[in-house]
């Protein structure tokens, strides 16, 4: 066995681009670390050949041919070791995409990817990841007026396909039927309360009640398990309706504003400028051009 090397990925390496795909070679001169590092972008890695080692979170596991890795945005990766002939295939992802994806699908498979980052899948799976990694670089690298729809779209598919995978896991094993701890369920309780009341409910004392436990607790709970504090999960959550009303909707935006329950449409759009960088307004039209 060998020092086996991640490469170094970010935020700001992806540029303007949603994702980067990438050959992982133990034989590889691409600069790497094998230093502890939280990444912030989603990410996933199939093992094509050879085996190897990795501390996801202080949790140690093992990589074998036909495996795939699922690391979450805000996990703390450290690869460890891996054979001479180590050859894997990752997609980084731009954070705020997933952060796109609808509610329902990250509540439901977030804290089972999270207590489950390898997986083991079928030569069909795995193909099916690759061929379309595939896709997306080819697309990627031709000029097309709507490449960034494509793009997107693209990723959603392979979000639906990994998420069908881990959807197959927990079905065939028993053992995972349940949450795993006691931490693991609150967090995963946490989450489908805040997408049946985040429109209304931004006030973390609001979800600390419901389960029992004080504010301080959840805070700790929900970002040891998830990566996220509470407020980002719930900030998450408003930002995802709002965007929504604002490009599929006739609401106005004062409307919009008492829709999610703030105290008035000025609110609104301090909040909404905050997180999204452009004034509700703004975004509307833009989602309106992107239409047209």
């Amino acid at each position: 066995m060998k020092s086996f090397n991640l490469p170094i990925v970010t935020t700001e390496s992806l540029g303007n681009s949603l994702f980067e795909c990438m050959m992982i070679d133990s034989q590889s001169k691409t600069v790497t670390t094998t230093e502890p590092a939280r990444i912030k972008l989603g990410a996933i890695c199939v093992c094509l050949r050879g085996n190897g080692s990795v501390v996801i979170n202080d949790h140690p596991h093992n990589i074998a041919k036909g495996d795939m890795l699922t690391i979450l945005p805000n996990t703390v990766v450290n690869s460890t070791a891996s054979s001479d002939d180590f050859l894997g295939y990752a997609l980084a992802v731009d954070m705020k995409f997933l952060m796109n994806i609808q509610m329902s699908e990250v509540v439901r498979s977030f804290v089972h990817i999270s207590d489950n980052p390898v997986l083991s899948i079928s030569d069909e799976q795995l193909s099916t990841i690759v061929e379309l990694c595939e896709v997306l670089k080819r697309k990627q690298s031709q000029p097309h007026p709507f490449g960034e729809e494509i793009s997107k779209s693209l990723l959603m598919v392979l979000s639906y396909e990994i998420h069908s995978f881990y959807l197959q896991h927990k079905t065939s094993n028993a053992a995972v039927r349940q949450c795993p701890t006691r931490q693991g369920c609150l967090c995963q309780q946490f989450l489908k309360l805040v997408e049946e009341n985040a429109s209304t409910h931004r006030d973390i004392g609001f979800y600390a009640d419901r389960l029992c436990i004080t504010p301080k607790y959840l805070s700790v709970v929900v970002r040891k398990v998830s990566g996220y504090s509470p407020v980002e999960w719930v900030d998450r959550a408003v930002m995802l309706y709002a965007r929504t009303l604002l490009s599929s909707s006739d609401l106005t935006v004062q409307q919009i504003s008492a829709e999610l329950n703030f105290a008035n449409p000025s609110f609104f759009g301090q909040y909404f400028k905050r997180h999204e960088g452009v004034t509700p307004k703004h975004y509307r039209n833009m989602s309106n051009n992107k239409t047209k």
